[in-house]
């Protein structure tokens, strides 16, 4: 379904750069779609899964606006990122402004979550959490073909590994999911970061095929 609706889609491990007619540039990410919607009133697109870096032109005055089912982005000129991640969007904004608004709720609609530059906020559930500093280094990382994890979960690893190759990578228990993971990455070569997990955590994984590996 997603691909139908999709006007671009990258396949896992595939990034695709995207000029659009307004001067602007988006970046998406792995296993990422999004669907474009412009009119003589506005620029809309619909991130529909994955990840995406907006880099929005500012000579154009139409409002460009990033629509997600956890609610819309609302900007005129700026870069920023948008991920999807459980039903949710984390939107980092590097430069310009940015307005948050959730679907169906006419108060936040009057009075939206603005976001300035460095700042983070995560629309789930019809509710925006507050404004926070983000590291850029390791939002941005993705766009150097890097993965940087700073005392990152392993579960969060996990699920940014599977993003990025073919297969599944599993945990076999909950206790495994709080461990804490620091380094720096090539996306290019998600099982590399696993050898040296694996090298370094009280861990083991076990390749019941290439597609197939369970950590426990």
């Amino acid at each position: 379904m997603t691909q139908w609706q999709s006007d671009y889609i990258t396949a896992v491990g595939e990034e695709a750069p995207i000029e659009t007619g307004d001067g602007s540039r988006i970046t998406l990410n792995t296993d990422s779609a999004l669907a474009m919607d412009y009119s003589a009133r506005e620029r809309r697109v619909r991130l529909l899964k994955g990840e995406a870096w907006f880099n929005v032109a500012s000579t154009d005055k139409r409002p460009f606006i990033v629509s997600t089912d956890a609610g819309a982005v609302r900007v005129t000129g700026t870069q920023f990122n948008v991920r999807l991640v459980d039903g949710g969007a984390f939107v980092s904004l590097d430069e310009g402004r940015v307005e948050l608004r959730v679907p169906n709720n006419s108060r936040l609609e009057d009075s939206p979550i603005v976001l300035e530059p460095g700042q983070q906020a995560v629309l789930a559930g019809n509710r925006i959490s507050a404004p926070a500093p983000f590291d850029r280094t390791a939002v941005t990382a993705w766009l150097r073909g890097q993965f940087v994890f700073y005392h990152t979960p392993l579960a969060e690893v996990v699920d940014t590994l599977n993003r990025h190759r073919r297969g599944h990578i599993v945990l076999t228990s909950k206790e495994l999911s709080s461990l804490k993971v620091s380094g720096i990455f090539s996306t290019d070569d998600p099982d590399a970061a696993l050898e040296v997990m694996a090298s370094t955590l009280p861990i083991q994984q076990v390749r019941l095929t290439d597609y197939l590996v369970l950590i426990r």
